[in-house]
């Protein structure tokens, strides 16, 4: 949703990508994961009153568990996610009516607390279970944030791709008014905010807020914001840092992939040096 103008994108060479790839596989499985799940897993899923497609698939613990942003599927992420898979297992799913899932079934609005609990019994259907690295991108960022507060201890790292906060349809740009809409349903942008029930603060969770663009060169006030709120997010946890992707705009993972690639090895690395 959110464009940053007067800026050229440049993409990551393909062959620059393709040494970070092998280099960030090869430190990944430096350290062996504990319990490997080996066995992909892939379809559609009856789960939370929904049918929803999800595709797991890689080795090694945690899980890695991707969330898209307002009205994308899973082909948005098709530049990281075999090399992600490389590092550890992987999940990502598409929301009712998007991508490879039908329809949403029943009432047309829902919200982010609802998507969170859709999500987690997605997994379950599935049969995989945490603990779990959360990788939200912009809106996924508010189911991101209502999952760990719905089931903290399944949660082991947090990722914010320019991800969107708790209450931005009300203080960033007319634009952004509730509702949202996607896959043929409305998205309560007022019960979304509630989601997260007033945080989740994270502790000591490892936490990375990946921002696209450069700071710097921000001169809209709508920009200078929604940088203001990524370093607010990277609050969320003692262990949360805040990292830009100068070169990109707001879908990174397409622009610079290689910068969520780098972010998921980190928390990989972080987490398993200490269990």
């Amino acid at each position: 949703m959110r464009l940053i103008p007067g800026r050229l994108l440049t993409l990551v060479s393909t062959a620059v990508i393709l040494a970070g790839i092998l280099a960030v596989a090869s430190e990944a499985h430096a350290t062996p994961p504990t319990a490997p799940l080996t066995s992909p897993v892939e379809g559609v899923f009856t789960a939370g009153g929904q049918q929803q497609w999800i595709s797991c698939a890689g080795t090694g613990r945690p899980t890695v568990v991707i969330s898209s942003g307002l009205g994308a599927s899973h082909s948005m992420w098709s530049k990281v996610l075999q090399p992600l898979r490389a590092m550890s297992r992987v999940c990502i799913s598409d929301r009712p009516g998007l991508g490879s899932s039908p329809a949403r079934i029943g009432a047309k609005t829902t919200n982010a607390g609802q998507h969170a609990q859709e999500l987690r019994e997605l997994l379950t259907a599935a049969g995989e279970s945490g603990p779990f690295i959360l990788v939200g991108h912009s809106y996924a960022g508010l189911i991101v944030r209502a999952f760990a507060a719905q089931a903290p201890a399944d949660v082991v790292g947090v990722l914010l791709v320019d991800a969107c906060w708790p209450g931005i349809h009300r203080n960033f740009l007319p634009s952004y008014k509730s509702p949202w809409h996607e896959g043929g349903t409305l998205i309560d942008m007022a019960a979304s905010e509630q989601a997260d029930q007033g945080g989740p603060q994270l502790g000591r969770t490892p936490l990375i807020v990946l921002a696209a663009g450069d700071p710097a060169k921000a001169t809209s006030p709508g920009d200078k914001a929604w940088f203001a709120h990524q370093a607010q997010a990277a609050q969320l946890s003692s262990a949360g840092s805040l990292r830009f992707a100068t070169r990109s705009g707001h879908v990174i993972q397409r622009d610079q992939p290689a910068k969520v690639m780098v972010a998921v090895h980190d928390l990989l690395a972080k987490i398993r040096a200490t269990t």
